[in-house]
């Protein structure tokens, strides 16, 4: 909960210098896509092997809509089951408020969507053992975006998700992604 207070209050702080003058506004190009690395830790497990892809259009200078989708993976090895894989993706959907930060966009995000999880083992008695969920999340995040290039950039970001499980309550997540950005015209 604390980290989730924390994440509102960035957004919170990148929403209100958005309304920075317009002679300060750096151009953003009206449409952009993402791809990178990501590390995602869930409750008593991290996946460190991720990819992510988002995508996101320009509405006004400062806010743009943006649709994200990833998957992680995590090799599992415990003494009631034998190794397997874990995976877990994720969709989501939502506004992103950007701000100029010297060189740098800064931005703050509220990504709503699901996830699925998905666990192949086999127990120690070599039977396999494959169960998943679907769960709505909600995914506050802030990141970074440093320009390269005209058309290229790094982009840093840091998430809190909330996923909303029926028959369990929920898991307080957090995922960090680092990749590319490139100007789509």
């Amino acid at each position: 909960m604390k980290l989730f207070m924390h994440t509102v209050a960035c957004m919170a702080l990148v929403a209100a210098s958005a309304a920075a003058p317009a002679a300060q506004t750096r151009s953003e190009p009206p449409f952009d896509l993402s791809v990178g690395y990501q590390v995602l830790h869930i409750p008593g497990q991290t996946y460190p092997l991720g990819i992510s892809l988002s995508i996101s259009g320009s509405i006004t200078d400062t806010v743009r809509m943006v649709g994200q989708a990833g998957v992680s993976i995590a090799r599992q090895t415990t003494s009631s089951y034998g190794a397997g894989t874990l995976t877990l993706s994720y969709y989501g959907a939502g506004p992103r408020v950007t701000a100029p930060a010297g060189r740098v966009l800064v931005y703050g995000q509220l990504l709503a969507g699901g996830v699925r999880t998905h666990a192949d083992l086999a127990t120690t008695s070599g039977a396999p053992f494959i169960d998943g969920d679907n769960a709505f999340m909600l995914q506050p995040g802030a990141g970074v975006i440093v320009p390269l290039t005209r058309r290229l950039a790094a982009v840093g970001e840091g998430n809190y998700r909330r996923v909303y499980f029926r028959d369990y309550g929920g898991d307080n997540e957090t995922r960090i992604f680092v990749g590319v950005r490139t100007a789509l015209h």
